[in-house]
């Protein structure tokens, strides 16, 4: 409400309807009679037919939603007329004189005032002040100059004197000082005394000062305490084996805080290091500094989730280059701090040595035709790559970063097959922390390579295991080692299985067919008048025939089965879950191809017969030598009668 509303002038006529009224927002009081306003005098409600002429009276009313109070008076003249003016009636506290309320303003901050003439000595104090120090002002009495001499503490009253001073003589326009002062109880209190001169003498020195204590004990407690817990916050960061840092998230570089342990780091003081981004940047290795800002941004592009690590090279004081690690963190403003941006928190620490130590390890992979790496399995049963030389690029076709960064792109690259035995090893030796060993094969690009992983197993602190270990390439090794096999279990003319390994397979298969009790049947065959073919054609001609009829088999009998040359001319086939009826039936299949088949030898053609003699486990004992006995009396029995013909355990 404005201040034309705390005053109202109403004018009513002689007949005590209201015909005026200010402020012009009022109208709406126009042509109420007086005693509708209910004015009150010291003796009750005043009656309009009891109003004297010339006469002064003291109202109050309820009116525009506040009480109203002030003088009516009936006027007289050549037309009588009643003017009622009125004030807004003020609250207890604005009716108080202005040292009351500044009274009330002091003693609600709760501050001690004082009142000192420094050219008398005489000082004047409120009980306030005497409080704050456990005394009251009867007991302080009596109160001078020596009484603050008394109380204040010897290094503070120097201090005071100075703040004074400065204050006197117009270098500071208000005299600021905080000092300890002694409580009653015998601890010290501190306050913040603030002061103004208030008159000067004819010669212009300073003459009445006036000022208030503030008790500040507590908040210098705090702040005692808060900086105790600083320095052990800051005596544990400068022990840590990283510096700790603290920088704006968008500014790469711009230390705000850098602990101390930067300086053993770099050798670089923290006040050359702080609050200088161009500096810093320029001191990492021109090769990775483009790397560190593009790494940086990516991680910013992905919302400045999680740790962002980095490795880079730093120019050290003295001229040579240092690894540094990286890792930093985005912290959000505190809530509250409207417009601080958020700010990104991290450590520093030098692994130059762990670098030199994998540049050696690396140099010494150079010259192992293969790999050595680092796999680590954890104890939530993922797994991947701590560390892969070189090597890995020779040995799986994939990069070192690659390896670590994606270990399942090397598993992709062992045949299907192996893989499952793989794993079982990995298994196996996790459980018993034996050895890893496994030979397997893996598809590359250049077609297939025969691989040999070992490696150690250490369990770890956490519960996870990790393998240290390397992988050669056995791709010749392997090969020989398959030539060589396959020379020690064939037959160089005809590449069929020879005698040996038919007898130890002929073992295998028969203890097979016990345990599963199913039937096995086993043929001889042998060439009818072979002699005739070499004396006609000589040994060549006679290879020749060998190596057809070798041919003819193959392709005569099933995947599973185990044809095989056992000797001159004579060969076996192993036919498993076979009956004696259907081996009979293979047997006529076989000579029947043999009889019809066309062998040309020096652009000859020569006809080729065959005897074959059949036996089963359904008529045989399911041993080798009775087994292969009933197929050779057969087979010499179809000889003795008329060659060209299959006979079995019943013909």
């Amino acid at each position: 409400m404005g201040n034309n509303e705390n005053n109202i002038i109403l004018l009513f006529d002689c007949g005590g309807l209201c015909n005026a009224v200010f402020p012009r927002h009022l109208q709406r009081y126009l042509d109420l009679h007086i005693d509708e306003f209910a004015f009150r005098t010291s003796v009750g409600v005043l009656d309009f037919g009891a109003l004297l002429l010339d006469e002064h009276y003291w109202v109050k009313t309820e009116c525009e939603n506040g009480e109203y109070q002030g003088d009516l008076h009936v006027c007289c003249g050549e037309q009588a007329y009643i003017m009622v003016s009125l004030q807004r009636c003020q609250s207890g506290y604005q009716q108080l004189s202005n040292a009351e309320r500044l009274k009330t303003i002091i003693d609600s901050t709760r501050a001690g005032t004082w009142e000192w003439n420094c050219q008398t000595g005489e000082v004047i104090l409120n009980e306030r002040w005497a409080q704050i120090l456990g005394y009251t002002l009867e007991e302080l009495s009596p109160i001078s100059i020596d009484t603050w001499l008394e109380f204040a503490h010897p290094d503070d009253i120097k201090r005071s004197n100075s703040a004074l001073e400065r204050h006197f003589c117009g270098d500071d326009e208000d005299y600021l000082c905080e000092v300890r002062l002694k409580h009653k109880d015998g601890h010290w209190v501190w306050v913040r005394d603030c002061g103004r001169v208030a008159t000067r003498t004819a010669n212009n020195r300073p003459e009445w000062i006036t000022g208030t204590h503030i008790d500040i004990t507590n908040r210098i407690n705090t702040i005692n305490e808060l900086q105790k817990v600083r320095n052990e916050l800051n005596s544990i960061i400068d022990s840590l084996p990283a510096a700790v840092f603290k920088s704006p998230l968008n500014r790469l570089g711009h230390f705000t805080y850098m602990s101390a342990e930067v300086e053993r780091i770099t050798g670089y003081k923290v006040a050359n290091i702080q609050g200088n981004s161009h500096w810093w940047l320029a001191q990492i290795h021109p090769e990775d500094r483009e790397a560190l800002q593009a790494e940086y941004n990516h991680w910013l592009a992905q919302g400045a989730r999680g740790v962002c690590k980095c490795d880079y090279r730093f120019r050290h004081s003295q001229g040579h280059y240092v690894w540094l690690c990286e890792h930093s963190q985005r912290i959000k403003a505190p809530k509250g701090y409207n417009g601080e941006p958020d700010a990104l928190v991290g450590s520093l620490f030098d692994k130059t040595e762990n670098m030199s130590l994998h540049t050696r390890m690396d140099a010494l992979a150079q010259i192992i035709p293969g790999m050595i790496y680092q796999f680590v399995l954890t104890a939530g049963r993922s797994w991947n790559f701590l560390y892969a030389s070189e090597g890995v690029k020779r040995i799986f076709e994939v990069t070192p970063e690659q390896a670590l960064q994606n270990p399942a792109r090397m598993l992709s690259k062992v045949v299907h097959s192996d893989r499952g035995k793989m794993l079982e090893e990995v298994v196996h030796s996790a459980a018993k922390l034996e050895d890893f060993e496994c030979e397997f094969k893996v598809t590359l690009s250049v077609g297939y390579k025969w691989l040999f992983a070992h490696a150690i197993p250490q369990r770890q602190t956490d519960g996870g295991i990790m393998w240290t270990g390397m992988v050669i390439d056995i791709t010749e090794r392997k090969l020989l080692e398959l030539r060589l096999r396959k020379e020690s279990t064939t037959d160089p003319l005809t590449g069929l299985y020879n005698r040996r390994y038919f007898f130890e397979q002929l073992q295998l298969r028969l203890d097979q067919a016990v345990r599963e009790e199913q039937p096995l049947a086993l043929i001889i065959l042998d060439l009818d008048l072979f002699k005739q073919i070499n004396d006609n054609f000589g040994h060549h001609g006679g290879d020749q025939v060998l190596q057809s009829v070798a041919q003819l088999l193959n392709t005569a009998i099933r995947k599973y089965d185990i044809v095989a040359r056992i000797g001159g001319e004579e060969f076996a086939i192993i036919l498993p879950n076979t009956t004696q009826e259907q081996g009979v039936g293979v047997a006529e299949k076989i000579r029947g191809k043999i009889a019809q088949a066309s062998i040309c030898i020096n652009q000859q053609m020569v006809e080729v017969t065959a005897t074959l003699g059949v036996a089963s486990t359904e008529y045989t004992k399911a041993q080798v030598n009775a087994l292969f006995k009933q197929a050779d009396l057969c087979l010499y029995q179809g000889k003795r009668l008329r060659r060209n013909c299959v006979i079995s355990g019943q013909s």
